[in-house]
Parts: structure tokens; C-alpha cells; sequence
């Protein structure tokens, strides 16, 4: 199909999930949007990044349908749904299964709770696949004011924090009873991720009906997601990459005066942090009393363990320091002969402030770059610098806490 035969198409403005065929009529990939004319539109326009593999598939598209929906919320899990039933051929091809989330709804718990897994397991229901861990989590932030699920699992004497802000029905504190929890909250539940939302709405009071409107309404979770995938887009473009960065990592370390030293890498996918790829090290070597080159050996021992170990290899390496870090970094990745693309951000020399500029330092070039506060790759390069630093801080600190417990 040519863009002007999609345009003929008049393919609402509307959340819903679009559907390609190929010329056999076999459907092909089904997709999700805030704006289905918008996101269709956007596979034929020139400035589309495809992979080959998306490239490969806009080729074979001949026939397109589309289901509107309400909600983002609603397109999402008729997506996960669809995708599920149909097993779409580019679905498939075009996914990381490192990268799935489920929602769970554990019906073997003494409470029946609501939570996002990557694995299943063989009891309780499961819904998905979802590849944004970050759209699952606003989706189930949100259905918990309609429906205030408990994620205490079993009864305890006092109702968790969630009962005090009106987000868990009370089950665990024996507030309500199980069967009168299951009645009100997990069973609409069940209905509501298996499409029957007609049928939930129904069953509740008209106050609730209005409620339950407007929280779908105004929840937003499709496009947080997609602004994350365009972030990285951005990103290759502003750094030259050789391509969309799929996995990137981020260093940093922590100590007191050289004391308790700790290091910390984190895992973005997609533009998402990706918290079950984190690691952290306990910097074991000994280094110079200057802070600076302490520094820089830190790192080299952070990424030369990194580089030992047979995780994933990274396609952009973010490293919280200057030239000297970078200078490090590039011995070790031509010692280990790794070809990957690595940055280093930093405020400069006593520029500590939120409003002082954020340098970026490629490997080998003298100035750094100073990106436009408003550009989404930098906001993408700082998430990755302050999850690590964040993720370095709350290390160092356990490991402090302990030597004063110690004595």
C-alpha cells in the first residue's frame, strides 16, 4: 500500500488497535495507539527509522482494520489480548522476549493480588504479553482507584499502608471479607483484562460509572511509552549511532573519602529502566588518595568486572565523568575487543546545580556538547546518569549503615 491509498482509508483520530493483512489476507501485526489515523500514517512517511525487519514488513502490508476503543488503557490490553489469540507473525519477529511484562492476578494467595511479573508461573491468570513495563505500571496505578486491590498475599494483623490511602479494600487487615474483596474487586478485575468492559460497567453504581470514566479517560499510558521509545530515536540521531540503541547502561560509584566505595550499573531497554538488569559491585581495589584518579580507577574495575561477565552486551554505555573516564573506557572495551558506542555526561568542575549545563564527551574529541535543556535525548542521557547515580547512593549507603552497625 502507498500513503495515499492509507489516507483514503479515513482511519480515526481515536485510541484503538490497528490490524496489517498481507495480500493473502493473512493478518500480519496488530498494533496499539493514542491516535490510530496518526500512528498508521506514520509507517509510510519518509522519515520513518525502520528496521529492516519493520521495512520489510510496511512492504508486504495490503489490507488495513482497526477497532476503536475508549481509552489508552483499553488499547493496550486489546493489543495484549489480540496479539495473544492471533500470534501475528511480526508480533513475534519483532519482539524481545527478555522485554515481556504479565500482568498476575494471584488466585493461589490466601489475598488474591494484582502484579506485574515477566515469568509465568502455573496458577493464577495471567494477562499480556506487554513489552512497556512503564505503560503496565501507570495502567494497574490507575485500575487501583476504580478497583483497590490488595498485594499483601496473605492476612496480617494491621491493614497495609494502601488501606490508609483508600488504594486497597482492606482484606488484609480483615477490614472486608475475602469473598466480599473477590466479589468487588479481583472478579471486575478479571473481566475488565479480558475485554468485557461493557459488562463490568454495568454491574457498578451510577457514581462509580462516571468515576471509573474519567480515570480511563485521563490516563495516559501509550504515550508515555512511545515518548520514551522516540527518546531513543533521538538519541542515535544527536550521537550518530550506528542504530536505535535498544539496551543502554549506565555507570557511576560512590564512597566517602574513598571509603566503602561501591559501583553501580544500570539497564535501560526501550528508553525504560529495567531494574531486574541492575548490578552493583563492591569496589574491592586499591586506588590513588587523589579523588580524581580514584575516580577513574573505580570505573576501570567497574567496567572491567562488567566486561568479564557473560551478560547482555550493551549498544551505548553512559558513564557518569569526563575525558579521563572516557579514556578508561576505551582501553577496556579495546582490550576485551568490543566495538560499543560510549559517552561520558558531566556538570564540570564544581557545577553541582540543577541548572548548571550538562556536558556530553564523546571518546576522542576535546569539546564536550551542551545539548538544548529541552532536547528529549538529553533527558533520556540524564535518566540513565541519575538512576545510576541514585542506584550507586542507596548501595554505598547499605554498605555504610552496616560498618556503623558493626561497631
Amino acid at each position: 500500500m502507498t500513503l495515499d491509498q492509507v489516507k483514503k482509508l479515513n482511519i480515526p483520530q481515536s485510541p484503538g488497535c490497528y490490524q496489517y493483512f498481507n495480500k493473502e489476507g493473512k493478518l500480519i501485526y496488530i498494533g496499539k495507539a493514542v491516535n490510530l489515523r496518526s500512528r498508521v500514517f506514520s509507517y509510510w512517511r519518509t522519515s520513518a527509522n525502520h528496521t529492516p525487519m519493520k521495512a520489510k514488513m510496511v512492504k508486504e502490508i495490503s489490507k488495513i482494520k482497526w477497532v476503536e476503543v475508549d481509552s489508552e488503557i483499553e488499547a493496550l490490553l486489546l493489543e495484549a489480548n489480540l496479539v495473544k489469540k492471533h500470534q501475528p507473525y511480526y508480533n513475534i519477529m519483532l519482539r524481545d522476549d527478555k522485554r515481556f511484562n504479565y500482568i498476575h492476578i494471584s488466585l493461589e494467595d490466601e489475598i488474591p493480588g494484582v502484579f506485574l511479573t515477566r515469568t509465568i508461573g502455573k496458577a493464577g491468570k495471567y494477562y499480556g504479553p506487554f513489552v512497556s513495563g512503564l505503560a503496565v505500571k501507570e495502567t494497574l496505578k490507575a485500575l487501583r482507584k476504580i478497583w483497590p486491590y490488595c498485594t499483601m498475599r496473605k492476612i496480617q494483623k494491621k491493614s497495609c499502608f494502601y488501606y490508609q490511602i483508600g488504594r486497597c479494600l482492606g482484606p488484609c487487615g480483615q477490614k472486608v471479607s475475602i469473598k466480599d474483596y473477590k466479589d468487588q474487586v479481583i472478579k471486575p478485575l478479571i473481566l475488565f483484562f479480558e475485554g468485557k468492559k461493557k459488562r463490568v460497567i454495568k454491574s457498578l453504581p451510577e457514581e462509580k460509572r462516571e468515576y471509573m470514566q474519567q480515570v480511563l479517560e485521563n490516563t495516559h499510558v501509550i504515550g508515555v511509552a512511545e515518548k520514551y521509545a522516540n527518546d531513543v530515536v533521538e538519541l542515535a540521531k544527536i550521537l550518530n549511532l550506528k542504530k536505535v540503541p535498544q539496551r543502554i547502561e549506565g555507570y557511576d560509584i560512590s564512597n566517602t573519602f574513598g571509603k566503602e566505595a561501591v559501583g553501580s550499573m544500570v539497564v535501560f531497554n526501550g528508553g525504560e529502566a529495567d531494574k531486574n538488569e541492575y548490578r552493583k559491585f563492591k569496589i574491592v581495589g586499591k586506588f590513588s588518595s587523589d579523588r580524581k584518579k580514584g575516580d577513574v580507577q573505580m570505573i576501570s574495575e567497574i567496567l572491567e568486572r562488567r566486561l568479564n561477565n557473560d551478560w547482555p552486551l550493551p549498544d551505548l554505555m553512559i558513564i557518569d565523568g569526563g575525558k579521563q573516564q572516557l579514556n578508561v573506557a576505551a582501553r577496556i572495551l579495546k582490550k576485551y575487543k568490543q566495538d560499543i558506542a560510549f559517552i561520558g555526561i558531566t556538570k564540570g568542575e564544581g557545577l553541582r546545580s540543577a541548572h548548571a549545563p550538562d556536558k556530553i564527551f564523546f571518546p576522542g574529541e576535546s569539546k564536550a556538547l551542551e545539548l538544548p535543556l529541552a532536547s528529549p535525548a538529553l533527558h533520556l542521557i540524564k535518566r540513565v546518569r541519575d538512576e545510576a547515580h541514585r542506584f550507586a547512593i542507596s548501595y554505598h549507603r547499605k554498605i555504610r549503615g552496616k560498618r556503623f552497625l558493626a561497631g
